[in-house]
């Protein structure tokens, strides 16, 4: 029992670990939020480990704890969400409620993902033992690989789509007509910039980025319009370059616009460190959110530009 409980709490908590990787690179994290997922972690793979052999003695009140844990779990979900909440007015770029949603659920959901794969693990376990009679250490070895292939099919499950699945990004040029009418590649209008040294900070300093919907799929140009997604790709690059501004200069602020000819997504950002190429990986890593999903699912047999269904 030591042993194997000992196991699947271990390959519980890796499979966290895996999913962390995934964690920091989406939702850039403190070290503290690091130790607490990891805590977190070993209470919902101890959880999970303990429920197959206390049902094996009939100790049915034990599944109370799972909805205690749910219960727990759920209220981590709420703090995560208050505490990106109250660091919203500091942010020089905001999340936006969307983005938050959806880190606190994702911070929720890989928990059960522990669950999941030390239950299996031990249950596995016994199943092998009881029902094909092979030796402990045996069975052991086989609900660890069956525990640990488990936890890369949730990985591939629970993975999430990117700006880089579902569109092109390129580099354009920053531009101004009219004197101080801000022009993004071959979309005017996208602000007024009223002095000339804001002007000339866009210029010297400023990338312009288009993000295009791939296959003129109006489906994906949904998903880059909705308000949730624009926000958390501008957070996005934010987070990755930083962002050439003070908290009083609001002509700096990244403003995402729609460019109608090809319905594509026109920002005008100023990082730090002016390296397009970095610019494009930021932007393609930008996670797909779910509530931006589903927006345009009545046009998904057309194509942008074209007439009629294909």
């Amino acid at each position: 029992m030591d042993k194997v409980f000992l196991v699947a709490v271990g390959i519980g908590i890796l499979s966290r670990i895996i999913m962390l990787n995934t964690d920091q690179r989406q939702y850039p994290a403190q070290p503290n939020i690091l130790l607490s997922q990891l805590v977190l972690a070993f209470v919902a793979s101890s959880l999970g480990a303990l429920l197959v052999p206390a049902l094996r003695d009939r100790a049915y009140t034990s599944i109370t704890f799972l909805s205690l844990a749910a219960e727990q779990f759920r209220q981590v979900r709420e703090n995560r969400r208050d505490s990106l909440q109250n660091l919203e007015d500091i942010q020089l770029v905001k999340r936006g409620e969307a983005f938050i949603e959806e880190i606190a659920r994702t911070y929720e959901i890989r928990n059960y993902m522990c669950i999941i794969t030390s239950l299996s693990t031990i249950g596995l376990y016994y199943l092998i033992i009881e029902e094909l009679k092979i030796a402990k250490n045996t069975s052991l070895m086989i609900s660890s690989i069956i525990g640990l292939a488990l936890t890369l099919i949730l990985k591939k499950l629970l993975k999430r789509e990117s700006i880089g699945d579902i569109a092109d990004v390129e580099i354009v040029k920053i531009s101004f007509v009219d004197e101080c009418i801000m022009k993004v590649g071959d979309l005017k209008g996208i602000t007024n910039i009223g002095l000339k040294s804001d002007r000339e900070r866009y210029l010297s300093r400023g990338i312009g980025i288009e993000i295009i919907p791939k296959d003129k799929d109006y489906t994906n140009a949904g998903i880059l319009f909705d308000s949730g997604q624009r926000q958390t790709i501008v957070y996005n690059l934010y987070s990755r370059l930083g962002l050439y501004r003070e908290h009083d200069e609001p002509a700096f602020v990244p403003l995402p616009r729609r460019n109608p000819k090809k319905e594509s997504l026109i920002i005008a950002f100023i990082p730090m460190e002016k390296d397009e190429q970095k610019i494009i990986e930021a932007v393609k890593s930008c996670p797909v959110l779910a509530s931006a999903k589903g927006k345009n699912l009545s046009l998904e047999n057309y194509k942008i530009g074209k007439k009629g269904s294909v």
